[in-house]
């Protein structure tokens, strides 16, 4: 075998090829070095091996060559350069280590080199160093161009996004995904469930296209997080952590997709409980826990007869985490791993107090009461119009900005590169790179801010459909189905904070409307003469509420019940609150 030369041969995937250096022109130099050398040879062929795998873990020719120097049966090999073995600067070390412990004469179309020689030995780390370091700048060039590319508006080269095609190296909409896409989102915004709309997919044949089949649920959930949609996408460099905004056509309603993110929110508030449920609970998705933010859980259970809403902080963290023995939750008990909320609310007793008092809230409103309810309609139909108006003018706006934020970015790429070809002057480079990063910081403020507008207008919208669906039934809520009800609640109040006086028991609620309709009025121009018309004054957007101990318990405390709503009954008035609510409207 000592007089065998071995011979091993490989091309990058990137190169193939063009560079002269295809397999059996390595093949055919090896053989005439060991007719020269007047041995015998042994073909080692890696075929097409990329430049991205380097490791020997990805290299099972090179990996039994080696195994074949430790074992003392390999003692001439022949590349044809030394990066043939590897670029990889490890991988590099680990070889030149196995081929100098065996003895092993290195040959390449540069010379001989026996590694137990120190001068070759020396020559052989050069010429791993230079390797090593053109193929480092190779890479800083493909990435840099890559970066320049999407900076121009290039696609980046994964596959495109359902919905979308390749035109011309950029996103274009595809003609027939993009209508599912477009239904998929108006399903969900219409309050079908994600397994719903996978039924109808899988019924019309859709089929994704990386795994021809059928949508996963996972799948379309995903899909209806996407920016790409709605005209942008953010890209971002893993090397320097570089985020870019990029454009892309549109397709999807912004405020179609704002009102998906928001039901999505909603409905997963509720995975991250321990104990889901599929019960109705008129306040649920209404109602916060105001010591620590927690959306509030429902728990119905029929044997028991309990009926309670309560924060699920402490029960999260009691089931998600390993508490000592000396800390495990107690009833009542406040401590480190949970919040004060440490007494639940009747559902019942807390549905009708609220319920009440949004209706007396509503029936007393100004803006809403049916005295005006011609006026509230001229007001809601016109306020529609500049809804839709308005809406239209910030996407026209947001298109415009991120055409304008592309052109930025393309001049940034084209600014690198010239900078890097040495076409600069440093101070001018820096000159020029510094007015561009604060014009980009600009437009990407600018589309925040519109897309922050643009999601006002539609929660505005909201509520004027709202007005437009239920101004004039207040005389009709009695009959109202547990739907309907939460429906109207949902429209006009934005949240229930919960609070627990510790030192009462007695539970706070703070309601937060979406409009200012407490306490708002009327002022006539002219109070003598009420035809000269009026304005009307909007009030203020939140109420509060005190649910007090003994009445969530069902029971009333023994000659105290009257003083007590007496008492809150003064401070209501004192604050100017209505008082027609039973035990309602103080202050935490």
């Amino acid at each position: 075998m000592n007089d065998t030369l071995h011979i091993y041969s490989r091309v990058s995937t990137r190169i193939q090829d063009t560079d002269g250096t295809s397999l059996d022109t390595q093949k055919k130099i090896g053989i005439e070095k060991s007719k020269e050398l007047g041995f015998s040879h042994k073909i080692w062929n890696e075929g097409g091996a990329s430049s991205h795998h380097e490791d020997l873990e990805n290299r099972p020719v090179l990996m039994h060559l080696l195994s074949e120097v430790e074992n003392g049966s390999v003692k001439h090999l022949w590349v044809y350069n030394n990066d043939r073995l590897s670029r990889n600067e490890i991988t590099q070390q680990t070889i030149r280590i196995a081929l100098q412990r065996n003895d092993v004469v290195l040959y390449t179309k540069d010379g001989q080199f026996d590694l137990t020689n120190p001068s070759d030995k020396l020559f052989k780390t050069i010429l791993d160093g230079i390797a090593s370091y053109d193929n480092a700048l190779r890479s800083e060039r493909s990435r840099l161009g890559k970066v320049a590319r999407v900076k121009q508006g290039f696609w980046y080269g994964a596959p495109p996004p359902y919905g979308y095609e390749i035109v011309d190296k950029k996103l274009a909409i595809h003609p027939e995904e993009s209508k599912w896409v477009k239904k998929m989102f108006g399903w969900f915004q219409d309050g079908k469930s994600i397994i719903w709309i996978k039924s109808q997919l899988d019924k019309n044949g859709v089929e994704p296209r990386r795994k021809r089949g059928s949508f996963s649920t996972g799948s379309v959930n995903r899909l209806l997080q996407n920016t790409h949609y709605i005209g942008f996408y953010n890209w971002t460099d893993k090397k320097t952590g570089e985020t870019i905004t990029c454009s892309c056509p549109s397709f999807v309603d912004e405020t179609v997709w704002n009102d998906v993110q928001e039901r999505r929110k909603q409905i997963y508030a509720r995975k991250s409980q321990n104990n889901t449920t599929k019960r109705f609970y008129l306040l649920r998705d209404l109602m916060v826990c105001g010591e620590c933010g927690s959306n509030m859980s429902g728990r119905i259970h029929p044997i028991r007869n309990q009926q309670n809403y309560y924060c699920p902080n402490k029960e999260r963290n009691w089931k998600n985490s390993n508490i000592p023995d000396d800390q495990k939750w107690k009833r009542g008990k406040v401590g480190s791993h949970g919040c004060n909320m440490v007494r639940a609310l009747n559902i019942p007793i807390t549905d009708k107090f609220v319920w009440d008092l949004v209706i007396d809230t509503v029936s007393k409103s100004s803006v809403l009461k049916e005295s005006f309810k011609d006026e509230v309609l001229k007001s809601k139909l016109q306020g529609d119009s500049e809804n839709e108006t308005e809406l239209r003018n910030q996407k026209i706006k947001t298109k415009r900005l991120m055409k304008e934020l592309n052109q930025v970015q393309s001049s940034i790429a084209d600014v690198e590169t010239n900078n890097l070809l040495k076409r600069y002057d440093q101070e001018v480079y820096e000159k020029i790179k510094s007015n561009l990063d604060a014009e980009l910081r600009s437009k990407k403020d600018e589309i925040e801010q519109t897309r922050i507008r643009t999601k006002e207008l539609g929660n505005q919208k909201r509520w004027l459909d709202w007005i437009g669906r239920y101004h004039d039934k207040i005389g009709e809520v009695e009959s109202f189905s547990n739907e309907d009800k939460k429906d109207y609640l949902t429209g006009i109040i934005d949240c229930i904070e919960v609070r627990l006086d510790k030192d009462t028991n007695d539970h706070h609620l703070r309601i937060k409307f979406k409009m200012g309709l407490v306490d708002d009025g009327v002022v006539y121009h002219n109070p003598d003469e009420k035809s000269d018309g009026y304005t009307v004054v909007e009030g203020v957007s939140e109420k509060d509420l005190v649910i007090p101990y003994e009445e969530r318990r069902g029971r009333k405390k023994k000659n105290t019940t009257d003083l007590h709503h007496s008492t809150v009954t003064d401070l209501a008035r004192l604050r100017g609150w209505s008082t027609s609510v039973p035990l309602s409207t103080a202050v935490w």
